[in-house]
């Protein structure tokens, strides 16, 4: 029972970016939602009790992927170089895995009130990445949270801008995880204690 009823919200959460990719959020609605899951409007409405909830859960399960990247990298004692390339490439790596899926989530995420989202995530995030500023073998941040807040930002606008691009630049995510990279280790040696 619980094995379908996983099955029916992964496909009502894949649905959901299709609608997005091929109507916007100008057509989005839980009917055309449902009808490309292959599951009644009434089952949808068991899992999610409207729209906005709908919309709410498909960005919370992209942040929550995003989290999961960046808590797998392991810091034993690594140089902050080392790190700095490890969580930019975990936060790209979720960005690029589905490049159209990133893209409808940008569009649902200027839509909404993303900071109405549970706080639980974006906590898990900024942990993940103060864990791994408190491992670095040849750094010391005083100001871990507030660091680990900065660069989470900065990776994120950095994302949104490139994604936005797409629009007008069929090149827009090449040099994306480059530049990431660039940003992470250039903002963590300037924001290290030494």
């Amino acid at each position: 029972m619980q094995a379908r009823s996983g099955a029916t919200v992964e496909a009502i959460h894949e649905a959901a970016i299709q609608v997005l990719l091929t109507g916007g959020l100008a057509l989005f609605t839980t009917t055309r939602v449902a009808e490309r899951a292959g599951v009644s409007v009434g089952t949808l409405y068991q899992y999610f009790p409207n729209k906005q909830a709908l919309l709410f859960a498909i960005l919370l399960r992209h942040f929550e992927q995003i989290a999961e990247a960046i808590e797998a990298i392991s810091g034993d004692g690594k140089p902050i170089a080392a790190i700095a390339e490890d969580i930019a490439d975990a936060y790209v790596s979720v960005k690029l895995a589905r490049p159209d899926a990133t893209t409808a989530l940008y569009r649902v995420a200027g839509a909404i009130d993303q900071f109405r989202m549970s706080a639980d995530v974006l906590k898990r995030l900024e942990a993940a990445v103060v864990r791994l500023l408190t491992d670095a073998a040849d750094a010391s941040f005083r100001q871990a949270e507030k660091t680990a807040f900065t660069l989470l930002s900065s990776l994120a606008g950095l994302s949104r801008g490139s994604f936005g691009k797409l629009a007008v630049a069929d090149d827009a995510l090449d040099g994306l995880g480059a530049e990431a990279r660039l940003l992470s280790a250039a903002y963590l040696r300037a924001a290290a204690d030494a």
